[in-house]
């Protein structure tokens, strides 16, 4: 055993005899029985439980509604509507259900409400002047019984196509629970499939096949494609790069369970079987960072790194961390399940090494950030500053000045990588010396994406000479200056609408992004929904909230720095 770091014989016996709550089948019973499906068609998976998403792993399953919306919506069983979420992205139009036996259900991207929710709804929206709510009714206020129609299938908020989100929450907890334990019938009878196996060094005095970066080893037929065995030295992990197929479904779907073995020795487990928001961001920790952002590779890291706080692991042995060192061939292997008990295995060789080989050039660098301590620093120019636990591992900081976003108000920065990831929110301040007086309420601070090639505009305040941030990323930044206004172009609006059901606008604002968004009937405050991935604005005619006759409508549209673009025009319905 003498590939495991530290002292491997107690670290056996403490996974052996002091955790064995953590061992593969035993898991916590969910009632199979209890709740039915919420759609009125058989299931069909476009998505399902912990799978890799930008920032997260997946909460819930996404059901296909054959490609289209306006599909009956039910509730799983007897409950009361306990929150609804409107929202021009994210979850779209969104529906929370509490249910007697402890759990909530959660339907997204739903088109609409029921007719009974959809009163409620409008009328808070109304009451408060805002298409986007966070409600929380009370208790006897909207129950619902099991089967109930609470809503049609949609296409709303961050959806990519119609179909229906469905999760389900410990209510106490807020945790969040795959769904497919619960009974739910999804056929499949494909295992997992495998196109990697990597090997990562953790340290600069490690490496595999003599280089000190991840190696991706191409796998075939349970085993590794290459007949050349890996060498490695150091302190290494591994990860894997897999996702399940369902049958007559050309979705790939994410991974319930793995185990990895070395020398016949469990040294990790993962398991999808409840997961946290407070630290679901932590997905960033557990696959190969810069892999997934260039291309959003399914890897799952057979390691966890010391900052990530992520519960889905079990029989750790050193975190999973391999020491190799002592000359010798080892024997790894991969277990891999679907939900429905579908397996795969891969099994290979790696060959130890006893020399360390020519040590990592060394650099000296502006800082070095603990992970489990606060971080500040402050150049002429720079000011960051990050709380304890925002970085999942230590940090050699550099911050560089660099050529890649043009146009810019000042020089741009490079901070650390756009390859290390942050778990919270950081300051960021950057000294506004060069944006000329009068514009710096009007100035923002920028983030180029190299991976999409993309600016996006952080969140910003000037104070004293300095624009500041809190990014949820590092990499390249730099302040730039908005001063146009966002656009509004008429789709379907005119002055005679007798008959028509709705009339609607494109909005838009090219760096700052849309702020708000007021529009006004005669001088009241005029409900129109959002639909943020289509930059449309549509007013729905209700016989409620508008009577018929001559109406004068105006649109005021405000971005992030102020700027304002106003439309007027008269109709008659």
């Amino acid at each position: 055993m003498s590939f495991i770091k530290h002292h491997p014989i107690c670290l056996y016996f403490l996974a052996l005899f002091f955790v064995p709550s953590l061992f593969y089948g035993q898991v916590k019973e969910y009632p199979t029985d209890y709740f039915r499906s919420p759609l009125e068609i058989p299931l069909n998976l476009s998505g399902n439980f912990g799978e890799l998403r930008t920032n997260h792993f997946h909460a819930g399953i996404d059901i296909k509604t054959e490609q289209r919306e306006g599909l009956n919506v039910v509730a799983a069983a007897d409950g009361f509507v306990s929150r609804i979420k409107v929202s021009s992205v994210g979850y779209g139009y969104a529906l929370y259900i509490d249910h007697p036996n402890g759990y909530t259900t959660v339907y997204g991207h739903l088109q609409k409400y029921s007719a009974k929710i959809d009163e409620y709804v409008k009328g808070q929206q109304y009451e408060l002047e805002s298409f986007s709510i966070d409600l929380y009714p009370d208790r006897g206020l909207l129950a619902v019984t099991k089967g109930e129609i609470v809503g049609l299938s949609g296409n709303s908020g961050g959806s990519g196509g119609p179909h229906l989100h469905f999760e389900v929450r410990e209510t106490a907890t807020e945790k969040l629970v795959n769904p497919l334990l619960f009974g739910f019938q999804v056929k499949d009878k494909i295992p997992p499939s495998v196109s990697n196996v990597w090997i990562v060094p953790l340290t600069d005095s490690s490496w595999v096949n003599g280089a000190r970066l991840p190696v991706a080893l191409e796998t075939k037929g349970g085993g590794l494609k290459t007949t050349t065995l890996p060498k490695v030295y150091g302190d290494v992990g591994f990860a894997i790069t897999t996702v399940d197929m369902l049958d007559g479904n050309s979705n790939r779907c994410g991974i319930y369970r793995i185990e990895f073995f070395v020398d016949g020795l469990q040294v990790y487990g993962q398991r999808m079987d409840r997961l946290d928001f407070t630290t679901n961001r932590a997905m960033n920790a557990h696959t190969i960072y810069e892999r997934f952002k260039k291309d959003r590779s399914s890897i799952h890291g057979s390691y966890r790194l010391p900052g990530n706080p992520l519960d889905i692991y079990d029989n750790l042995v050193n975190d999973g961390v391999i020491s190799f060192r002592d000359g010798k061939t080892h024997v790894c292997e991969y277990r891999l399940l679907d939900i429905m008990g579908n397996e795969t295995r891969v099994k290979f060789n790696v060959q130890s090494q006893t020399a360390p080989g020519k040590p990592a050039s060394s650099k000296a660098h502006l800082a070095h950030w603990d992970w489990e301590r606060d971080n500040k620093i402050e150049t002429e120019r720079v000011r960051v500053s990050m709380k304890a636990n925002t970085l999942y591992e230590n940090l050699d900081l550099d911050i560089t000045e660099t050529t890649k976003i043009p146009n810019s108000v000042g020089p741009a920065f490079l901070i650390a990588s756009p390859y290390e990831p942050v778990h919270n929110a950081y300051t960021l301040a950057l000294k506004a010396d060069k944006v000329k007086p009068g514009n710096e309420r009007r100035s923002t601070i920028v983030r180029w994406d190299p991976d999409k090639n993309k600016l996006i505009a952080e969140p910003s305040k000037y104070e004293n000479g300095w624009i500041t941030a809190e990014p949820m990323y590092l990499g390249y930044f730099a302040i730039m200056t908005d001063s146009i206004k966002p656009a509004i172009s008429v789709v379907d609006f005119a002055p005679a609408m007798k008959g028509r059901k709705s009339f609607s606008f494109k909005i838009s604002d090219g760096l700052s992004g849309i702020d708000q968004i007021i529009p006004r009937i005669d001088g009241k405050w005029a409900l129109m929904e959002y639909d943020a991935k289509n930059s449309r604005l549509t007013y729905y005619f209700d016989s409620r909230y508008i009577s018929p006759g001559e109406h004068e409508f105006e649109l005021t549209i405000v971005d992030a720095v102020g700027n304002e673009k106003k439309f007027n025009g008269r109709f008659t319905w």
